[in-house]
């Protein structure tokens, strides 16, 4: 006998999955309405994500190219380049 398995007692309350299923359908959408749904969360998960990672890349991409600019033309440090 399995070591996790038990006994059921009078006091265990045993579920149909019928009645478990029609608990949750309270709100039920049409495909095209879950589809706009999902488009608007991945729409807004994108949005933010852009907006916290876009920022640190394009710096980190802006330093890389100046460094590459100043190793072909040489000592820059008299050209005053504000970020």
């Amino acid at each position: 006998m399995n070591e996790y398995a038990r006994t059921l007692t009078e006091n265990d309350k045993i579920y149909d999955l019928v009645d478990v299923v029609e608990e949750g359908t309270e709100r039920v959408l049409s495909i095209d309405a879950r589809d706009d749904e999902i488009t608007g969360v991945v729409s807004r998960i994108a949005e933010r994500v852009a907006r916290e990672m876009f920022p640190s890349i394009a710096e980190k991409v802006i330093r890389e190219e100046i460094n590459k600019l100043k190793e072909k033309y040489g000592d820059t440090s008299h050209i005053n380049i504000d970020l």
